[in-house]
């Protein structure tokens, strides 16, 4: 019998790793880290404690295992606390990336670097993977110098921005766009959302599925990741209320001089899809297919 290959994916229990998780192939195994010690219930992956900041136990790990693949997704990725804690930020983005792509370089891994839509101004939507970066907040800024070390330092390497995710996320992470709104919903909360902010937004089992078309093809190269739809965050506010069947009166139209002490945000940041499509096979989901499958998964769990 032919053993499973298996994949190392840091930041493991986020949204991101729960599509990897749901959307694995067969003869395929993964292994997720995670810094923090707690227990991820009904998880399809094997778990280990590690700080990838640490480079003597990354350097270890790498040491007593083989890895076919690796999904770099650790890091700080709060926009806001990346702007008022920039050196932890640092540590966690560049420091992490550096150990880890060194222990990839090392073992021959080929290394596929989770990276983010917030590499853009927002200015001259819709992106595509060629387009010249332009951050406009601090985590943009990281984001861009941790795309860099990937491509310069790594011989086999995919970089791919995910945009604006949502779908069923383990319970011991933060909630989602998505979660976050049906929560404050379901409790009668009013919710303000804003109108001048434009993504097309992924559903994160179609992510997973994307990210293990990048595992088995290994191509090189930056991968935008994304839905079809380009909606503001009202708009996909909206949409969250009619697939549960919640109020959406509760939902308050607001633009983003609304919130003055959050970090600057990219106005349209709507990536075109053609290279996900074409060489990955992944075709975009509309934003009502991914909400209708979302509300799906929850009955189906339920």
């Amino acid at each position: 019998m032919t053993a499973n290959k298996t994949v190392l994916v840091t930041g493991g229990t986020g949204l991101l790793g729960k599509g990897l998780e749901e959307t694995m192939p067969a003869g395929w195994r993964i292994v997720s880290l995670h810094q923090r010690d707690y227990k991820v219930k009904g998880s399809k992956s094997r778990h280990l404690i590690l700080d990838i900041r640490d480079k003597r136990a990354v350097d270890k790990l790498f040491a007593k295992s083989r890895f076919d693949a690796v999904v770099h997704a650790a890091g700080i990725a709060s926009v806001d606390y990346v702007e008022k804690h920039y050196a932890e930020s640092l540590e966690s983005n560049i420091v992490g990336t550096l150990n880890v792509t060194s222990a990839a370089r090392r073992a021959d891994t080929h290394l596929i670097y989770v990276s983010t839509n917030a590499v853009f101004d927002g200015k001259h939507a819709p992106y595509r993977e060629d387009d010249p970066v332009a951050p406009v907040n601090k985590y943009g800024g990281l984001k861009v110098e941790c795309e860099r070390l990937v491509r310069e330092t790594l011989a086999h390497w995919t970089v791919v921005r995910p945009i604006l995710m949502y779908g069923w996320n383990h319970s011991v992470t933060r909630p989602n766009p998505a979660t976050w709104i049906y929560e404050k919903l379901m409790r009668g909360e009013t919710v303000s959302l804003v109108d001048d902010v434009w993504e097309n937004p992924l559903y994160n089992i179609q992510c997973g599925h994307a990210l293990w078309a990048a595992v088995r093809k290994r191509p090189e190269g930056v991968f935008h990741l994304a839905g079809k739809d380009s909606v503001n965050r009202y708009a996909f506010g909206r949409e969250v209320a009619r697939a549960f069947g919640l109020d959406a009166s509760l939902i308050r139209r607001v633009t983003s001089k609304a919130f003055p002490g959050i970090a600057p945000r990219p106005r349209d940041t709507t990536f075109a899809t053609t290279r996900m499509e074409d060489e990955l096979g992944v075709k975009p989901m509309t934003l009502r297919e991914g909400m209708t499958a979302m509300k799906a998964a929850m009955t189906a769990r339920a």
